[in-house]
């Protein structure tokens, strides 16, 4: 079976754990890249190999999600996943049209798929938008 290759939406946040949970160690999916939108700076590194795992023994690029088409493009995508938060209904929907757009599936993993199981008490630190304290608080 060829693996499905495939854009995670997001770097350096929920993607990260999406990717770990759910595509890290599944030889049907080959993750071509994270894409970058909320934090400066990031786009032009790479997801370190250390932690990406013994199917992506290079690690992963991250790369501006203004290139999403020609990411699509360039590795013959087909599946182009949402894993980052704070954005409208309508920012998601353009996201999804403009990966359809380029003939790949788009999906929003849902919470059951990317939770962890916890043997003791679990407090969550939420917010709604990115930079409102969350990691000071926790």
């Amino acid at each position: 079976m060829t693996p499905i290759p495939t854009v995670v939406l997001g770097a350096a946040g929920r993607d990260f754990h999406v990717f770990n949970t759910i595509y890290r160690d599944d030889p049907a999916f080959r993750i071509v890249a994270f894409t970058a939108a909320q934090i400066p700076g990031i786009a032009g590194r790479r997801y370190p190999a250390a932690l990406a795992g013994a199917l992506h023994p290079d690690g992963i690029p991250i790369e501006d999600e203004a290139s999403l088409e020609a990411l699509c493009r360039e590795h013959a995508v087909r599946r182009v996943v949402f894993a980052y938060s704070d954005v409208t209904h309508a920012h998601v929907m353009h996201l999804a049209s403009r990966a359809l757009a380029c003939g790949a599936d788009f999906a929003l993993p849902g919470p059951a798929r990317t939770m962890l199981a916890a043997r003791v008490p679990v407090i969550a630190v939420s917010a709604v938008r990115t930079g409102c304290g969350k990691s000071q608080v926790a």
